[in-house]
């Protein structure tokens, strides 16, 4: 019944209507080997699929290029952590990033952020055991999205830490107001992405990283997929404990 991708994530992933045009799909044999089933995706999903794969070579432009830039900085960390205490003062690249950030997105609605923030913190411990046992695991159930992380080897050799981290990242951005400019989960959401780009660049550049067969490492397919084990596969494991 899966008609787009076994390993990308959530079937529902196949249904976001993306708000922009997106370019139209390469030719099927310049798809990668990743994705399955593309014609029955055509033929039950309509252009939808069409809309959706082309994201598995996108990355995040002003990310990649203040990654790279900042890769010639001997101080980079500390350019980072500066720049996000004082962004208007930050140049460059990055200066870049963080300005294309300064405000909210004209579709931000912050009342439905904080009806979310709400629901997630007076889901309280169930919502911690529906994340570490519903959305974590269907999410490392997709081998190609999760790649970047089998190579980097943080859930071999460093399990707790990496999954402490997801836990804090995930409970700041929730936290009233910390998707807000200043918040701490806005913050950790740009030190993401910066993470991020940096794994792009790597894995771009490592002999044993196939894009052919997995795309672009952390695309934006994938980050959507991501977004909705965090969002509606999260309701659905509330409503299954009962809530």
């Amino acid at each position: 019944r899966r008609t787009l991708a076994r390993t990308d994530g959530p079937r529902a992933a196949a249904r976001v209507r993306c708000p922009r045009p997106m370019p139209p799909l390469p030719a099927m044999s310049a798809a990668p080997a990743r994705v399955h089933n593309l014609a029955a995706a055509r033929a039950q999903f309509g252009d939808l699929p069409d809309r959706l794969v082309p994201a598995l070579f996108r990355g995040d432009p002003l990310a990649d290029a203040a990654v790279e830039h900042l890769a010639t900085c001997p101080d980079n960390h500390a350019r980072v952590e500066a720049a996000l205490r004082d962004p208007e003062r930050a140049e460059g690249p990055l200066g870049d990033l963080l300005a294309s950030v300064a405000g909210l997105p004209p579709w931000a609605d912050l009342a439905r952020v904080e009806r979310g923030c709400h629901l997630f913190l007076r889901a309280g411990v169930f919502g911690g055991f529906v994340l570490g046992l519903r959305s974590l695991v269907i999410g490392y159930a997709a081998p190609a999205g999760n790649k970047p992380l089998a190579f980097s080897g943080q859930l071999r050799e460093r399990a707790p830490r990496r999954l402490a981290e997801t836990a804090r990242f995930v409970a700041a951005v929730c936290e009233h107001g910390g998707l807000l400019p200043g918040g701490e989960g806005r913050q950790i959401a740009l030190k993401v992405r910066l993470m991020h780009a940096q794994v792009r660049r790597l894995l771009l550049r490592h002999p044993r990283w196939s894009t052919d067969a997995w795309a672009l490492p952390v695309n934006q397919h994938d980050m959507v997929a991501t977004s909705l084990l965090f969002s509606q596969v999260f309701l659905d494991g509330l409503r299954l404990l009962g809530l």
